[in-house]
């Protein structure tokens, strides 16, 4: 009876087994269909909004920028040197003859960049987009250090709709 147990299950598992045949036959239709949907994801990635770098490179006592005309929603990846032998910080705010202060220029500025990201032979890269509100604004590029915004690191710039 043993011998008849092991038989029936061995028939039913033979059974089971012999069943899938046609599902594996029709395994090759799948890879297809899943591969059709990966090529419009690959494409989508490709249009993506490539960002305009701009070289800004900071020097003991003056700024200088690969550019210094922007428009408005447009990604830009500024690349930020420090090659002076002073920390600096980097922002882009309006001018301290306008507002009054180094404080009140950094508490108004569009982007900050402290001065502890910048030390002395330091590089840093950050994104921005200029909002709508900036198109026509008394701006510019400054470190606003005291002294060193006195002693002439700042730079206008504009920014166009």
């Amino acid at each position: 009876s043993t011998l008849l147990f092991v038989l029936v299950v061995t028939a039913l598992f033979a059974t089971a087994c012999g069943t899938p045949a046609p599902v594996a036959t029709e395994a090759p239709v799948q890879p297809a269909v899943t591969e059709a949907p990966a090529q419009p994801a690959a494409t989508e990635a490709v249009p993506a909004t490539a960002s305009t770098q701009v070289d800004i490179t900071l020097a003991d006592n003056t700024i200088e920028s690969s550019l210094t005309t922007f428009q408005v929603g447009v990604p830009y990846s500024f690349v930020i040197t420090n090659a002076g032998n002073r920390g600096h910080n980097f922002n882009i705010s309006t001018p301290v003859s306008v507002v009054g202060s180094l404080q009140d220029a950094l508490k108004t500025a569009l982007l900050a960049v402290d001065q502890d990201q910048l030390g002395a032979g330091a590089s840093v890269t950050v994104e921005y987009t200029f909002p709508a509100s900036a198109a026509g604004a008394n701006l510019e590029f400054s470190c606003l250090i005291r002294r060193h915004y006195d002693d002439g690191m700042w730079l206008p710039i504009t920014i166009m709709s």
